[in-house]
């Protein structure tokens, strides 16, 4: 006897249960399609599935086609979503004109339209035979013709290449997209470059103190002959670079931290040293459970403990606490710099909020991570010097 649902029952062995509608997601549509054409084509060459030629290569064909469209609409709408682009494509099915619409929409992003570029001639390949989405699917189409009259043979092995191929062309494109969203929440960008582009531009650019090097002078002029850049436009990228706390730092500028000194970050690394001795290695007693405590130790760690706590306590103020818990998020977090001022003030009101100074310091000292990301974080917000001194 069949289920009651013949595709929607659900056995009572969840094993082969999949999500879908409200636990799905649209990027499961934009992988799925590319997946199953991938998959289709592989058994029917693994398997040596002849017989099977004729009718699979139609819905690996077809596959292939749709999770471009759905790759171009899902890149699309994350795009307008996060007001890189004004407005929507029209809704359609031709993918040709996504990619167009894409391509005129000027997207300042080089990488992004390098990503487009690459998509290009399997879009190209495909649109000409089926610039709806109906040829792969009817045999006649909306005319009343044959469906790709004027072809008659498709190789399966040259079709399984191209699927490869195309997948990593849509994964490149969705995850740039992706990342130009959250890039383009900082602000730091101009009409024509990216957040990455300047970042990149800040590897072609000598240090700020030899701008007036002839090393610069050479490094303009590529730096334009690359992005495309007028004068004007390269002008606005250098000042946005000088702006911007993080990029300023890939130039050699230093950003002071908004409370806490140089002296007494310093000071902070060296009470956490005091928490966290090197271990060593051939102790493996740290590790079992059921060995003997000594608990003379123990006690001492616990009065070191007291004492660093108190001592950072007398010495750092909660807002200059608060800035290097900051530092420490950002970089643990992988939060852009452009956040550092905001996301201080929501810590600074979450200590308040608190109100147990004592414990917060405890929390923070007591991580063991704390060294590295804070190190980490201080070059993120543009202190290189003093994250060179101390990571040392």
């Amino acid at each position: 006897m069949p289920p009651s649902d013949p595709f929607f029952a659900l056995p009572s062995n969840s094993e082969w249960n999949a999500c879908i509608g409200r636990q799905g997601d649209e990027e499961n549509y934009a992988d799925g399609y590319i997946e199953a054409a991938i998959e289709l084509a592989t058994s029917v060459i693994e398997k040596e599935m002849y017989e099977k030629r004729d009718t699979l290569v139609l819905p690996i064909l077809y596959n292939a086609r749709h999770s471009i469209e759905l790759n171009l609409k899902l890149v699309i709408g994350e795009l307008v979503k996060f007001s890189v682009l004004e407005n929507a494509h029209p809704k359609n099915h031709d993918i040709a004109s996504h990619l167009t619409f894409l391509e005129t929409n000027d997207i300042p992003d080089k990488l992004f339209n390098e990503r487009l570029s690459a998509l290009k001639p399997f879009v190209d390949s495909l649109a000409q035979i089926d610039n709806d989405g109906q040829e792969f699917r009817f045999h006649e189409n909306r005319e009343g013709q044959r469906s790709m009259d004027g072809r008659a043979l498709a190789n399966i092995e040259t079709i399984r290449t191209s699927l490869a191929s195309l997948h990593t062309v849509l994964n490149d494109l969705k995850f740039r997209a992706f990342s130009l969203c959250d890039e383009w929440q900082t602000g730091t960008r101009t009409t024509k470059l990216s957040r990455l582009d300047l970042i990149e531009i800040t590897k072609l650019l000598p240090p700020k103190q030899s701008w007036d090097s002839q090393e610069f002078v050479e490094s303009s002029i590529a730096i334009k002959s690359r992005f495309c850049l007028m004068n004007r436009q390269f002008s606005k990228a250098l000042n946005k670079i000088q702006e911007s706390r993080g990029l300023a730092g890939l130039i050699g500028i230093e950003s002071d931290l908004i409370y806490l000194s140089d002296q007494k970050a310093e000071f902070l690394l060296q009470q956490w040293d005091k928490l966290h001795p090197p271990r060593d290695q051939s102790d493996s007693a740290a590790l079992d459970y059921f060995a003997e405590r000594d608990w003379e130790a123990i006690a001492g760690r616990r009065a070191t403990e007291a004492e660093v706590i108190t001592d950072i306590m007398a010495t750092l103020s909660e807002d200059e606490f608060a800035d290097a818990e900051t530092i420490f998020y950002l970089a643990r977090d992988r939060r852009f710099p452009e956040s550092y001022e905001h996301q201080l003030e929501l810590k600074k009101a979450a200590f308040a909020a608190r109100q147990d100074f004592r414990q917060v310091v405890h929390d923070l000292m007591s991580k063991i991570n704390f060294r590295r990301c804070f190190v980490d974080g201080l070059r993120v917000v543009g202190r290189l010097a003093l994250s060179d001194q101390v990571g040392r």
